[in-house]
């Protein structure tokens, strides 16, 4: 199927977006590793996760737009998307959820010790 340059710059543009919306999903497993101080293997199972969905993704987007048809100019849209996403919002949004769950976690911290007090050395003494 032959394409006009106009198709091919909209389609690039999507996959600027696409790349992106990966980005911001890609922050949403950079909280949740935050959240619950995943270990080594357990951040390993999260990236392979993340790359298969955004295989996934990809896939369903060049089949959509492009009648299945892979061009470098989509997949290159999409990693543009990503690291201009990655050093701006990205980076941003990072820095915000990590000092929020820093912050959350602090608080409830110190809601527990308040909630359940810790037992005096003299009771446990007697």
């Amino acid at each position: 199927m032959q394409q006009t340059l106009t198709e091919q710059i909209l389609i690039f543009m999507y996959s600027c977006l696409l790349g992106i919306t990966l980005g911001f999903l890609y922050d949403v497993f950079r909280i949740i590793r935050m959240i619950i101080n995943s270990k080594s293997i357990m951040i390993f199972f999260q990236d392979i996760l993340y790359f298969v969905v955004s295989g996934i993704i990809t896939f369903i987007f060049i089949l959509g737009f492009n009648s299945g048809d892979s061009r470098f100019y989509i997949l290159a849209g999409e990693g543009i998307g990503w690291i201009v996403y990655h050093v701006t919002i990205g980076e941003l949004i990072y820095r915000m959820s990590n000092k929020t769950v820093k912050a959350l976690k602090s608080l409830l911290i110190r809601l527990k010790n308040k909630i359940i007090p810790k037992k005096d050395k003299k009771k446990e003494i007697e």
